[in-house]
């Protein structure tokens, strides 16, 4: 019987291979394609399917999309023929950059409407695949999954709601080894043999999923076999500040609060931004402000949510309690994601196999779907409140931020009852 380490290994490449070959054929079907965004796969399965089985995944399994990027197989591929010798610069060796990118990617969603152009869709995916590539055979380790790729930053704060971690299988292990392969890797005469963690998360310091990868180069390095992926309770990491490998205290750190913010209020917005009264008070903005350019208009509505709405509710002595907005952020996400999914599971059909579907058969009704959000929803809120009444905190700030988690939740909980665009979505018409 194989053990876990070989399986992890062997999986591993097999799912970055095969993401690749998805990447191309997207790309491929994105600029040669039919133009029409509903009848074209590439929108269909990165903005109905991809992000909707994303965030189920990281709900059910772990970080697994991250171990199975494409960027990293052609990274790897082209590092045999070119080693980077440089290290990130140690003064953005923080989150700033890739909270500017996230906010980025959800803006230029909206502005640009990628969700209707296969063309643009295509180009972000090249785009992604050729900034990875340039800035990990520029730089050593992962500075791109690290410190700049929104994706991944996603990934990592949502995966601190995983029932998977990697972690070491016996510390006094740890404790005897002197080497730190799991952190440095092994090489030989110059030449990486097996890389550690290129995020700098030595294993027995290691305490939850931020910033990991879920490469498992930490399981193939270490000699003794003592890494391992670990069932856990969702978002068992925290219900402790306790310090992180390579990140320290995490309510000590601006850039990941600010990032998890971001993240949060995020969440709102990006739903926020597929209803009617969001069309309505971009109107109300234009008229009351005499501004007509959208670009603005669209720029006051993420102030409003990214920084007014924060700034409203988050006081400078509430910093430490910013990680308990994950659990109700997160789900934010996968409410706002699997009514995209559920009611356009099948609408890929009738493009792939050019056979006709009715309308009904293309997902599961909303009368379903709906009851579905809200549950998600309620399962965050009871997450941070959880979070919010079992920490060391005052009673003060625990009163605010129940109060705090109710508002967010409830704005969610309406957002989520108002009609949503169908974005993307195959409409009826035969192929």
């Amino acid at each position: 019987m194989k053990s876990q380490r070989k399986i992890l290994l062997s999986t591993k490449t097999i799912f970055q291979f095969l993401l690749l070959v998805a990447s191309v054929l997207l790309i491929a079907e994105g600029l040669w394609g039919n133009p029409f965004a509903p009848k074209n796969l590439a929108t269909q399965f990165v903005w109905v399917h991809y992000r909707g089985v994303l965030v189920f995944v990281l709900l059910l399994l772990g970080n697994y999309f991250c171990m199975s990027c494409p960027f990293i197989f052609v990274r790897n591929a082209l590092r045999v023929f070119h080693a980077p010798k440089k290290l990130w610069p140690k003064k953005l060796q923080n989150k700033w950059l890739g909270i500017f990118l996230l906010t980025s990617i959800l803006f230029t969603y909206e502005y640009l409407h990628l969700w209707s152009s296969p063309a643009l869709t295509a180009s972000i995916i090249i785009g992604y695949f050729l900034v990875a590539v340039f800035v990990d055979l520029t730089f050593k380790k992962a500075s791109f999954c690290k410190y700049l790729c929104p994706i991944g930053q996603f990934n990592f704060l949502s995966s601190t709601m995983s029932p998977a971690t990697v972690k070491a299988k016996n510390l006094s292990v740890c404790e005897s080894c002197t080497t730190y392969e799991c952190l440095k890797g092994v090489e030989k005469d110059g030449e990486i043999l097996k890389r550690g963690c290129e995020t700098f998360l030595f294993i027995p310091k290691k305490n939850g999923n931020l910033d990991c990868t879920f490469c498992m180069d930490c399981v193939a390095a270490c000699p003794y076999d003592n890494v391992k992926v670990e069932m856990v309770l969702n978002g068992e990491e925290l219900q402790e500040d306790s310090p992180r490998a390579g990140i320290g205290l995490l309510t000590k750190r601006l850039d990941y609060l600010l990032l998890i913010v971001v993240f949060t209020f995020g969440a709102l917005l990006n739903a926020f931004a597929m209803t009617g009264p969001a069309y309505n008070l971009t109107i109300t903005i234009a008229d009351v402000t005499g501004i007509q350019n959208n670009f603005i208009l669209l720029l006051s509505l993420f102030i409003t949510f990214l920084v007014l709405l924060p700034l409203l509710l988050i006081s400078k002595k509430d910093y430490k309690m910013i990680p308990t907005l994950l659990p109700l952020g997160f789900f934010i996400w996968v409410s706002h994601y699997s009514f995209h999914l559920l009611t356009g599971l099948f609408a890929f059909v009738p493009l792939l196999f050019k056979i006709q579907l009715s309308n009904s058969m293309m997902g599961v009704p909303t009368h379903i779907v709906t009851p579905i959000q809200y549950g998600f929803l309620l399962l965050g809120f009871l997450g941070s409140m959880t979070l919010v009444w079992t920490g060391k905190n005052e009673k003060r700030a625990k009163l605010k931020w129940s109060a705090t988690h109710l508002a967010i939740f409830l704005f969610a909980l309406w957002v989520m009852s108002l009609p949503m665009e169908m974005r993307g979505t195959f409409v009826g018409i035969a192929p």
